[in-house]
């Protein structure tokens, strides 16, 4: 029989000393790019009414963890932070302080409906920009995402940048039923351009459209490509979107982020979600994203005032994968130095650890005594670089390098 107090759940996991170090870094780095762009930090709580979730995300209902209070209200783990910031929006802010920059790095819950290796604890850190719309914010938001990945020390990556309108927009003019719609959006998520044609030709889409719907992944590019879709795009609201794409890269260009951006017509995303550019961050020798984000602004409408908003999350576990494939990962998050004594030393060397922690180094006081060769043995195995020993005479300083 399996003892359940000595594991965690599917899906879950602990941090040990040097992983958590990495991770927390890795956080804070993040969060600190963020208060740079003028991003303010909020915290949500862990539990909300199942409301605030429900038919509100971009979160299958079937991945949120439910229970019941004492008194019958449905409770939901956070799943998706961006619904909260939608709910704090509307109970604490008004027209009158809009724009609002919010920025967050908190754990979401979700249950997988099948594991395989998958975490159903997982870190996000991300930004929601509120009250503003336009090419401006739009490019703003990618900015902070390249800047924050670029940061954290990523060297090759690349964002790519959709519009769900080019696609909603060329098919606004079919009469279509709802459900085929769907299917045919799905498809296209799916990257499934086979089916999304046949359902097309099942359902007498006219044959520009097919043709368009077979042609999407060739849309892929910069801004020559955009260029050229331009040119051959009939309709007001595809033509809308490709001049948004078109205007964001000029702001990139400002920026000097344009080289890491592609712009893909054939992306895709919940329609009943995003309204307008998407976007995903991808990094070599990883098949899943490791950014998510693009513009939504039917979501706070759903809640009251329908303030237009635009944010990304970063996927801090598949962030922490792709640098540690780069750059490896420390083993522990030691200390600087390791302080002993023996006898009457005591005095100088606690005196000395406080004065060195006020320096912000890291002291860690030994229990070892004034053995030396045992206390350099202990340091050289946990990487602690400098060592000293105080005895009744003062101290003295062992580099643990050079074993003087």
């Amino acid at each position: 029989m399996i003892d359940n107090g000595f594991r965690t759940p599917e899906g879950f996991k602990d941090y040990l000393p040097g992983e958590y170090f990495f991770k927390k870094r890795i956080e804070d780095g993040l969060e600190s790019v963020f208060h740079r762009y003028g991003y303010s930090s909020v915290g949500t709580p862990l539990l909300e009414y199942a409301e605030v979730f429900t038919d509100k995300g971009s979160v299958d209902p079937r991945q949120i963890y439910r229970l019941i209070d004492r008194e019958g209200n449905t409770l939901a783990l956070r799943s998706d932070v961006t619904p909260q910031v939608a709910r704090i929006v509307e109970s604490s802010f008004s027209d009158s302080d809009m724009p609002l920059r919010f920025c967050y790095v908190q754990n979401v819950y979700r249950c997988s409906p099948s594991y395989q290796g998958r975490n159903n604890e997982i870190t996000q850190a991300g930004i929601e920009l509120v009250g503003v719309e336009g090419d401006e914010a739009d490019a703003e938001t990618l900015a902070v995402a390249i800047d924050a990945l670029l940061s954290s020390g990523l060297e090759d990556f690349r964002i790519d940048v959709g519009q769900v309108r080019f696609l909603s927009g060329v098919l606004e003019g079919v009469d279509l039923d709802p459900k085929v719609r769907r299917k045919l959006n799905s498809s296209v998520i799916e990257r499934d351009f086979v089916a999304a044609e046949r359902i097309g030709r099942e359902n007498d889409v006219p044959e520009n459209v097919l043709r368009l719907l077979s042609n999407l992944p060739v849309f892929s590019g910069g801004a020559d490509m955009l260029d050229e879709a331009l040119s051959g795009t009939e309709g007001e609201a595809p033509h809308a979107a490709l001049m948004n794409l078109k205007n964001i890269h000029s702001v990139l260009s400002d920026y000097g982020f344009e080289k890491y951006v592609l712009f893909d017509l054939s992306m895709a995303g919940n329609m009943d979600y995003y309204t307008g550019m998407i976007f995903r961050g991808y990094t070599s020798g990883m098949g899943f994203s490791i950014l998510d984000g693009g513009r939504y602004d039917g979501l706070l409408s759903r809640f009251g005032e329908p303030y237009p908003s635009v944010g990304f999350i970063i996927k801090v576990h598949n962030l922490e994968g792709a640098l540690e494939k780069q750059n490896g990962r420390p083993d522990r998050a030691e200390a600087d130095v390791l302080v002993a004594w023996s006898g009457k030393g005591r005095s100088a060397a606690l005196a000395e650890a406080s004065r060195l922690r006020r320096d912000g180094l890291r002291a860690e006081c030994s229990f070892m005594g004034a053995d030396v060769g045992a206390n350099l043995s202990f340091a050289c195995r946990r990487g602690i670089k400098k060592f000293i020993c105080f005895d009744d005479d003062g101290g003295k300083i062992f580099d643990t390098e050079t074993g003087r």
